[in-house]
């Protein structure tokens, strides 16, 4: 995790999408970028407000309530070694001290593998998420969810630039 701007990600972060074009058989999808890509949704029962406004960006505002997930859904079914490595920026609200957990899907069926993803009170963080971390192995993907895995509902946390390279 790094703390990060978004002119520190649009420098950093798209020679990283740049170098991931090299490691990946297939290029990089922009999910979510100051607003929904074409292929994709939102999905879950967690409320959310995708392209607030939120200091110089448009992310997706997400409040859960206990047990809730949000989903970025796509109809195609990816492969997971076309990709290596999940994006994206997580900003805490002003409170902070979120913890959700990040899983893929294919449909219904999850996969085991979860990464602790945590809002940081006022900043943005930026997340560098391995597929392998995620269990994927070989196989196919469609869902990226993220879950509040407590009895306690979250305040309100912000999702950017979600990219699979």
């Amino acid at each position: 995790m790094k703390e990060l701007t978004r002119k520190g990600f649009i420098a950093g972060g798209l020679a990283l999408m740049a170098a991931g074009v090299a490691r990946a058989q297939k290029a990089p999808i922009l999910i979510y970028g100051d607003g929904l890509k074409e292929g994709w949704w939102i999905g879950g029962w967690s409320k959310q407000t995708p392209g607030v406004t939120l200091e110089d960006q448009k992310p997706v505002e997400i409040t859960m309530a206990a047990w809730n997930a949000f989903t970025f859904q796509t109809w195609q079914k990816l492969n997971a070694t076309d990709y290596k490595m999940l994006t994206l920026l997580v900003h805490g609200g002003p409170k902070g001290k979120q913890e959700i957990k990040l899983r893929a899907r294919l449909g219904e069926k999850a996969y085991e593998g979860e990464v602790t993803l945590k809002g940081l009170k006022g900043k943005w963080a930026r997340y560098d998420v391995p597929l392998k971390d995620l269990k994927l192995k070989d196989g196919q993907f469609d869902t990226f969810e993220l879950r509040n895995m407590s009895a306690e509902a979250l305040d309100p946390f912000y999702i950017n630039y979600v990219i699979l390279q």
